[in-house]
Formats: C-alpha cells, structure tokens, sequence
C-alpha cells in the first residue's frame, strides 16, 4: 500500500484476507447491508507518523490496536490494505491529551475473543441487530471497535459533542462513530465516517 502520513486522534481500518478477518467481516454483516462489507478491524493512531510500506527511514505512526492482547507501536501493513480517517476538526492539544492517555489504560489488555461468538450469534440470531453485543462487554477485555469508539468517547469535549448534535439530531449524534461503543463493528464505524465529511475525513 502507499504511504498515508497518519496524525495523532485518527481512526484507522484494515481489511485482510486471513481466515480470521473473512469470518469477522461475514459477522459484520446483515440483511440491510448495502455497500459490502470491507473492514474488519480498527485501531487509533498516538503519534503522528508513516503508515504503509515506503522509505525505511520514514518515521512510522505509533498505533494502539486491539490484538490478542492490545499493543502499542507500528502498525504491520505487510498483509492488509488500510484506510486512514481524520475527525473534523482535528482534536484539539486538551483533546488529544486524553486521547493518549484512554488509549494507555487499554495497552496489554488482553482481546476479548468470546466477543467475537456473540457476534456471530447476533447475526445468527438477530439479524445483525446488536442486541448481545451490548449486553457483553469489559473495558478490561476490548476488541479493536470497542476500543477505537471508547477512546474518542473518553476524549470528545462539549463542544465537538454539541456540533455533532447540531448535524445529527437524534441518537447517533450522541457518539463519534453513530453508535455505541459496545455496539460498534469495524466495517459500520467505516461507513459512519464515509456517509459524514462534515464530521470525518479521508487521509489520501
């Protein structure tokens, strides 16, 4: 992929073609899907730098991902395509600051892999409608959406919250990426971000 010079307080997504990332995208999906389903993961960029593979001087971004246990450093592209968005505005240095420091409280937690059976079961059994997902869910046992949704929820002041309202009065203004952070899957956070410019841009 081509270098995407990535800032701190962004969004990042992934899509690959592992077993694992086919079966999550599948769980991602429901009946009302209209535009596929491309991502399968997520994560939050802490230091502003080089995602991609490029110039091996290039200083790389510093990223805090859920794995199976939440790491923070480099972003490996070596196997996925990545798409970078930014929040309009960009945070501001007291936004940012808390930024970093929710990202740390989540930094070796270890994944919450069973998230992903509740997964499966809502769209065996509800359709795609997030009613276990929900229901299910630790701070001490993220999963990459839960985290990515948690930090800017943690980090947001007032006023972005109040404009986001302003743009989208009802529910989904309540939250940076339309929904929930307990409710919040890779691919819908994506789509959130492609359906509001006003809120999110693409980084090219």
């Amino acid at each position: 992929m081509k270098l995407i010079y990535a800032h701190a307080g962004d969004v990042f997504f992934t899509h690959s073609e592992t077993v694992l990332g086919r079966l999550i995208r599948w769980a991602e999906s429901d009946p009302n899907e209209t535009n596929g389903v491309w991502a399968n993961h997520a994560g939050i960029v802490v230091e502003d730098g080089w995602i991609g593979a490029g110039d091996p001087l290039a200083t790389p971004a510093v990223v805090v991902e859920a794995l199976w246990k939440t790491r923070k450093g480099p972003l490996d592209t070596s196997k996925i395509q990545v798409r970078v968005f930014r929040p309009i505005p960009a945070l501001t240095p007291e936004e940012l600051a808390k930024f970093r420091a929710a990202s740390e409280t989540f930094v070796g937690a270890t994944y919450g892999w069973w998230k992903l059976g509740v997964q499966l079961a809502d769209r065996a059994i509800f359709k795609g409608t997030k009613v276990l997902t929900t229901a299910m869910y630790r701070d001490d046992r993220p999963i990459c959406s839960y985290l990515a949704a948690k930090v800017y929820a943690a980090s947001e002041s007032v006023g972005r919250q109040v404009a986001r309202f302003q743009l989208i009065p009802n529910v989904a203004g309540a939250f940076a990426f339309g929904m929930p952070p307990q409710a919040a899957d890779p691919d819908e956070m994506m789509d959130f971000c492609l359906a509001q410019p006003k809120l999110w841009e693409e980084v090219r």
